[in-house]
């Protein structure tokens, strides 16, 4: 009997070292560590270092850049057919390179592109639903220029950051020691409701007219600490 259930255990260990070394090798890419010369802004960096996965239909990119007073920002381009949740394997192995390289902690930024695509708008339903709520907003739609609302990009940062939309990046960062929160916008995109690429998201709450709303940006800057 004991020796049955030292046997079994033994099967069971040896199944969850494979499960684990099955799911380590799904998240191991080859990442192409470089000094990206060809990068803007050298008059005011002392390095920048790229870090670039390339998959089917899919190319990310992480700058980890030191300005030349001492000052460190990460920077991310993507384009890419995927989801960030089904991403999000690739560029936690990019953190990680990088991890390894200078602490995530030392960084004070990251320049952001779009918060959603045509292939994933799960960041900016929360934002375009808090937008049809906020009486600011709706008073700078109807009322604009004489809105007490002049500029819609800190109301975007504020709703942004008070829905978490990008709480799933939050949580990447947040396995490397550090916490992120929107810091800064540049292009805020709004549309009309029944307008929007993901209007049938926003259906059941029933809305009969068809207000403006915000639901993304062209540039966004996150903030670490």
């Amino acid at each position: 009997m004991i020796k049955n259930l030292i046997a079994q255990s033994m099967i069971l260990v040896a199944f969850c070292l494979f499960a684990l070394e099955q799911v380590n090798a799904q998240e191991t890419f080859d990442i192409k560590v470089f000094l990206d010369t060809g990068s803007a802004g050298w008059a005011f960096k002392s390095s920048d270092h790229a870090f670039l996965v390339e998959t089917e239909g899919c190319r990310i990119m992480w700058n980890a850049v030191t300005k030349k007073d001492g000052g460190m920002y990460l920077s991310v381009r993507r384009n890419c057919d995927l989801t960030f949740a089904q991403q999000i394997p690739i560029h936690r192995a990019i953190l990680g390179e990088i991890n390894d390289r200078w602490k995530i902690s030392e960084f004070k930024s990251i320049y952001w592109g779009s918060l959603c695509n045509r292939n994933d708008w799960s960041w900016c339903i929360p934002i375009a639903r808090a937008s049809l709520q906020s009486d600011d907003y709706i008073d700078y739609c109807k009322n604009y220029p004489d809105s007490k609302l002049k500029h819609v990009n800190d109301l975007f940062v504020k709703i942004t950051n008070e829905t978490k939309s990008y709480r799933e990046l939050s949580g990447l960062l947040a396995e490397f020691g550090v916490t992120l929160k929107l810091e800064r916008v540049e292009k805020v995109f709004s549309t009309k409701l029944k307008d929007a690429p993901f209007y049938d998201a926003l259906k059941s709450l029933g809305i009969k007219d068809n207000p403006r709303i915000i639901f993304n940006a062209g540039m966004t800057y996150f903030y670490l600490y």
